[in-house]
Formats: structure tokens, sequence, C-alpha cells
């Protein structure tokens, strides 16, 4: 089966004030730490604004979300990488989560099992569907619920077959789920990895 790395980096990080798939830690700019996770080949989904940025940086297949559905958040993203790639299987990441490992993708890769439709991970007892597989075969589903105005990725969950999984049961730390949408949120990302194993 055909697999694409998509990453979703089109939020508009009202939050945190600026764009965060830019936001440099430790030397790299959020979306290369995700880049590292996902593999070097990737799709990126994110906002028309940002389109020439990615590609000043050497990032060929950068894709704004397709109509009708643009600006409709993740599930719109997710839809837009089916539509403009030819793939089976699609490890998604936001571009927010600059500690998730390549090896934590790798192994939720590993659990998608024929008739499975999407692997999850669940790390401190939250789901977390934007670090997650998703099988293609589910884009007439994703396609309904955008034209429904139904734009909740728990909404979709409930509709398809997902293997759930903990994080500690595929040995990640649960420091890699950290979503970064505050000031406040990066500055705690020192102290979080200060036990980090890294790839």
């Amino acid at each position: 089966m055909e697999h694409i790395n998509v990453l979703l980096a089109g939020g508009a990080s009202r939050r945190f004030g600026e764009p965060k798939a830019f936001v440099k830690w430790k030397g790299q700019m959020f979306y290369e730490w995700a880049k590292r996770a996902l593999g070097e080949h990737m799709v990126i989904i994110s906002r028309p604004e940002f389109i020439d940025r990615f590609q000043e940086n050497g990032e060929n297949e950068v894709y704004q979300d397709a109509e009708p559905f643009q600006g409709m958040g993740p599930l719109a993203g997710i839809y837009t990488a089916f539509k403009k790639t030819d793939g089976d299987l699609y490890t998604v990441l936001s571009c927010d989560t600059p500690l998730i490992q390549r090896r934590t993708m790798l192994e939720l890769k590993r659990l998608m099992t024929v008739g499975t439709d999407a692997v999850v991970p669940i790390s401190d007892g939250r789901e977390q569907p934007l670090i997650a597989i998703y099988h293609k075969r589910i884009m007439p589903i994703l396609y309904d619920q955008l034209s429904e105005k139904r734009l909740r990725i728990s909404d979709l969950l409930d509709r398809i077959s997902v293997c759930y999984v903990h994080a500690e049961e595929i040995g990640a730390n649960p420091a890699e789920f950290i979503n970064v949408n505050t000031r406040e949120d990066f500055n705690c990302l020192e102290e979080k990895t200060d036990s980090f194993r890294w790839d």
C-alpha cells in the first residue's frame, strides 16, 4: 500500500501570536522537527499566505485546503491530503508537536491492520487524532462531515473503525504528545525534555 506523510500546518496560531510552523526551537523550526518524525518525504497542508515561505525553505509539495472546504480546520487538511495525493495510508502530524519521535510514528503505522480505518494514540487520558494514521477509504465520510460543517475530529472517530493505543504501550514518552498552543507551553518545552530520549 502506498504511504503518504502529511504535515498539518494551517492553523491561525492566534493564541501563540505567530505562525507556529516557523517558530524556532533548538535551532530548528517546529515544522522541521515534525519532518524528522515523519520522514523526509511529506506533503504539507497550510494556509495560502504560508506557501511561499515553505517553498523558499525547499518544500515542494505544499497545498492549501481543497475547495469548498478552505479554512475548515484539521479535517479539511486531512481531506485535502487525500484529494491531492495518490495513497492508501496517511500518517498525519500537526506542526505544533515538536517532541514527537520518529520511532513513535513508525509504531503507530505498524499497528494499522486490515479493516482498521485509523490508529490513534492516547496520552495522559487524551486522544491524539492529529498524531495518527488514517486510511483513505474514510474519504467519503470525511467529505460528508465537512459538507455538513461538522468539524470536530471526535465526530469522525465515532464513525470509523479506530485502533486506540496508549503511549506507554508503544514505548512513547507522554511528553512527546505536548501541543504547543501558547508561549507558556513553549517556555515549558525545555523542562519537558530533561529526561527525554531522542531518536
